[in-house]
């Protein structure tokens, strides 16, 4: 679909809510006779308004509990849908510039996580075997993504369904398939202080006012 062509039927269509009478009416005619012309639906132009982009994740197929966590904190701060794709990475999906904010937003929280995930083991689990040490970082990540998410929980409400984004997605993505998690399961020595120090780490992590700021300046949590 002709992407100046949209541009100039939404454009028409926002001056279809001037205040002026007249020149709101020429607007949404000018709009609904390029519709005709081009045999352009509302759903299609609703469905144009989607987007979609990715951020690095951990590149499996069954990501650890805290990546889902981190994802969900995105979604429900900027009304998003995302999902994993081929290679395993994470792509958001929303109206107009959300998805890249959303993306953006993602890659500052996985790095920030992974960094002090690399601190944590360094300075707490350097005496571990190579297995328990992943097990017990994994729980330590978990208390940090839940702990983020809980903040963010309670600054935004629930989202509502989009159709639209469902439309869309189950358009162009019609094999989608549910989601395996790995959780961290591990018991014994250390594991209430893995979920203790992620969960004070993570309650440090800022939610600045940048969330909702535009694609070009994506300012997102710090």
């Amino acid at each position: 679909m002709d992407k100046a062509l949209l541009d100039k039927i939404r454009k028409c269509l926002a001056l279809g809510r001037s205040d002026n009478a007249n020149e709101a009416a020429a607007a949404l005619a000018k709009a609904r006779a390029l519709m005709d012309a081009h045999g352009i639906t509302e759903a299609q132009l609703a469905m144009a308004e989607i987007g979609e982009a990715t951020a690095r994740a951990s590149r499996t197929r069954k990501p650890p509990r805290w990546e889902v966590a981190l994802s969900a904190t995105v979604c429900r701060a900027l009304a998003v849908t995302s999902f994993l794709d081929g290679v395993g990475d994470r792509t958001f999906v929303g109206r107009g510039p959300s998805s890249e904010i959303a993306s953006y937003a993602f890659a500052v929280l996985f790095r920030r996580l992974k960094a002090e995930r690399r601190a944590y083991i360094k300075s707490r689990l350097k005496r571990c075997k190579p297995v328990r040490k992943r097990q017990r970082a994994d729980l330590f990540c978990e208390a940090w993504a839940f702990s983020v998410f809980g903040k963010v929980r309670a600054l935004f409400p629930e989202p509502s369904e989009d159709e639209t984004v469902g439309q869309y997605l189950a358009e162009r993505y019609p094999d989608m398939v549910p989601l395996e998690v790995r959780k961290a399961e591990i018991k014994g020595g250390g594991v209430t202080n893995d979920l203790a120090y992620g969960s004070i780490a993570g309650s440090k992590v800022d939610l600045n006012t940048g969330l909702h700021g535009s694609a070009d300046a994506p300012r997102a949590l710090t």
